[in-house]
C-alpha cells in the first residue's frame, strides 16, 4: 500500500498494483487522483491487452513534455518480445478494437505504447 494521500479507493489501488508495475509510484497515484475517470480504463485494459500480448508485462508512468508543462500524460507501456512488425500490427489491432472507443477525455490524458526489454 502507499502513504500518498489520494482519494482513490484502497481496493482500486491494490488491484492496479497487481496489474501494473508503477514507475514513480507517487506520481502515478497523484495523476490518477486528478484524473479518476482513467481508473475504470486501467482496470479493463489488461484483459484487452492480454488478447494481443499474452505474456507482456505492463507499466504505468506519468510523462511530462519538458517543452510544454501543460502536456502531461499517463503512459501504459507494454513490455514484450515480439518481432517489431508483428508487435506494431497487434498494437494497431488493439487500438482499432478497443483504444479508439475510449472517450476524447481519456485520449487527452492516456497513451499506450510498446516497449522492448534491454536484452531483446
Amino acid at each position: 500500500m502507499t502513504d500518498t494521500a489520494v482519494s482513490i479507493s484502497p481496493a482500486d489501488i491494490e488491484t492496479l498494483e497487481q496489474l501494473y508495475t508503477f514507475r514513480e509510484h507517487t506520481e502515478v497515484l497523484e495523476f490518477l487522483d486528478k484524473h479518476p475517470f482513467l481508473i475504470p480504463v486501467l482496470l479493463e485494459a489488461p484483459d484487452k491487452i492480454r488478447h494481443y500480448f499474452p505474456d507482456s508485462q505492463l507499466f504505468l508512468e506519468v510523462v511530462v513534455d519538458p517543452e510544454s508543462i501543460d502536456w502531461v500524460q499517463l503512459i501504459l507501456s507494454i513490455l514484450m518480445k515480439l518481432d517489431p512488425h508483428e508487435a506494431v500490427a497487434r498494437l494497431h489491432q488493439f487500438d482499432e478494437n478497443w483504444s479508439r472507443s475510449l472517450s476524447h477525455q481519456v485520449h487527452q490524458q492516456f497513451f499506450t505504447t510498446l516497449e522492448y526489454p534491454d536484452e531483446f
